[in-house]
């Protein structure tokens, strides 16, 4: 397929994940944009901050330093730019509410560009040009039929999505290299490095939720794939993520801000079913504050109450087990508003979508390096 070539891109600020060293983030940023800024200390609710949405699809497209703050409409990035905008085209013949998120290019990006991750589906298409984005929507997203420009690959594992979109909210490019350090560090001493793999993804909604991450956990023995977000995560919760979540199947509410595939109502009724103990949270605000910025109201807490965070995460499993996981999974979705390019989801002509959630069980697979 034809590769995507682009004009030189002008020079453009940017506060991009490059400019932070991922062990040792200069205290001042911190401070101000990372996990002791005030935001974490006065933390808003987080269930319910996800909107409706079924099918979720990352385009692997450079590096996070590259992109611009709204890098979908951009005329230097003409193939995200393409298929945002023919997805906003087609959005009521879509039979799924579905979500586009820039993901990172692999270690050669140039062999990577264009491929697209699709979930709940669990599927791999490889190398999209600009000129495949009108057959690929048509004939893959809205009438659901095999791609006569190329056979899709298996997903296998789990997959973690951490916003590191710097040019867009320096919260999120302070937070995101320490975050995809500790994920990487733990998924090493595991021996998970063909089952479990991290990527830095483009804003997704909710800066003041900085650490943002997704979790994609295949099922392979009932064939369900859940998409779960979690908000306010640091370094520190990441060994939980990895053995209750991924390992166990078991959501991590304190942290829990949603599911692909609930409403918000939703979201909150399975939480407290999770929890019956535990009181509502409350409503969840709109994230409607300037990009890179914070001011003062997105640091005041809306008076609800956050569950207390654990001090010490459960024991470490020496490894999480080994099931086959070539099956296939469900639906999922994202943001508010009219379709914010690259992390806003394309609506569909449904109204409403009332999944129920399902009982995840551990599982992992092996996978070539995706």
């Amino acid at each position: 397929m034809a590769s995507n070539s682009v004009a030189e891109e002008p020079v453009v600020e940017r506060a991009g994940i490059e400019e932070v060293d991922a062990g040792s983030a200069d205290e001042s940023l911190d401070a101000t944009y990372g996990f002791t800024r005030l935001e974490m200390m006065n933390k808003k609710p987080l269930v319910g901050s996800v909107d409706l949405y079924e099918r979720h699809i990352f385009l692997r497209y450079n590096q996070p330093s590259s992109w611009p703050s709204k890098v979908e409409a951009s005329d230097y990035h003409p193939l995200p730019s393409k298929l945002v905008n023919a997805l906003r085209n087609k959005k009521n013949d879509l039979p799924k509410k579905t979500r586009l998120t820039i993901a990172e290019g692999q270690d050669e990006p140039e062999k990577t560009n264009g491929d697209i991750l699709m979930f709940p589906d669990m599927l791999k298409y490889k190398g999209i040009a600009e000129s495949d984005v009108e057959s690929f929507i048509d004939e893959v997203l809205v009438k659901g039929d095999a791609w006569a420009l190329g056979e899709p690959e298996p997903l296998v594992g789990s997959y973690v999505f951490i916003c590191g979109h710097g040019s867009r909210d320096k919260r999120c490019g302070v937070c995101g290299p320490p975050l995809r350090e500790r994920f990487n560090q733990e998924i090493a001493v595991r021996g998970l490095g063909e089952q479990v793999f991290v990527n830095y993804c483009s804003h997704i909604g909710g800066h003041k939720y900085a650490g943002n991450v997704i979790v994609f956990r295949h099922d392979g023995g009932s064939g369900s794939c859940s998409g779960h977000w979690y908000g306010y995560v640091t370094p520190e919760d990441v060994p939980e993520l990895l053995e209750k979540h991924i390992g166990l199947g078991q959501v991590v509410d304190r942290l829990w801000r949603g599911q692909m595939g609930l409403t918000e109502d939703q979201q909150k009724e399975v939480q407290q079913r999770r929890n019956p103990s535990s009181k509502p949270t409350g409503e969840v605000r709109e994230d409607n504050e300037p990009e890179g910025k914070m001011d003062a109201a997105t640091a005041t807490p809306n008076g609800a109450a956050v569950p207390a965070r654990r001090k010490h995460p459960p024991p470490l499993l020496p490894r999480i087990g080994s099931r086959d996981l070539h099956q296939m999974c469900g639906d999922e979705q994202e943001e508010e508003g009219p379709l914010k390019p690259m992390f806003e989801y394309i609506s569909a002509g449904r109204d409403s979508f009332d999944q129920t959630a399902r009982t995840i069980h551990p599982v992992s697979g092996r996978s070539s390096h995706t």
